[in-house]
């Protein structure tokens, strides 16, 4: 019973991956998200720096020094923790929430932060990442049926 009223509570999880990071005209950055074996996108607004992280993480572009995301994968590492997996698993206001959901052992840790932040360690661990339905339904991209509204051929 209880695990029943867990699922129903967290809901359905999908999978995504990174389909593209744009630079915004105004500022920040465009992060779009893919829900893999579809054509269906998420794309949420992102600051400067951790899109920029993203991008650098994404093209291998090497550091001398440890950078922040690679500082906070350090500590987790060294406090015998795992990256298990991300969520973004609310939308409130506009705004994006994710967790960052962590193993230590037989522990279970789960951590609230930004999807950029949660991103940024998730592409470091090589971990994947998901979004819960009823975000993604409210804020998805359907590229087959834009097309269709347009009156392109696919």
């Amino acid at each position: 019973m209880k695990i029943f009223i867990l699922l129903y509570l967290i809901g359905k999880l999908f999978e995504v991956e990174i389909a593209n990071i744009l630079p915004q005209k105004e500022g920040g950055f465009l992060l779009v998200l893919k829900k893999i074996d579809s054509e269906e996108y998420l794309p949420i607004s992102i600051g400067d720096n951790e899109g920029l992280s993203i991008l650098r993480k994404l093209q291998e572009v090497p550091f001398p020094r440890p950078m922040t995301y690679e500082l906070i994968n350090k500590i987790i590492k060294e406090l015998g923790g795992e990256v298990e997996k991300i969520t973004i698993d609310k939308l409130k206001d506009g705004i994006f929430y994710a967790t960052i959901h962590l193993n230590q052992g037989k522990k279970k840790i789960l951590i609230d932060s930004r999807p950029s932040d949660a991103i940024n360690i998730a592409i470091r661990n090589k971990v994947k990442i998901f979004v819960e339905e009823n975000v993604f339904k409210e804020m998805k991209i359907d590229i087959k049926k834009e097309k269709k509204k347009e009156g392109l051929k696919i």
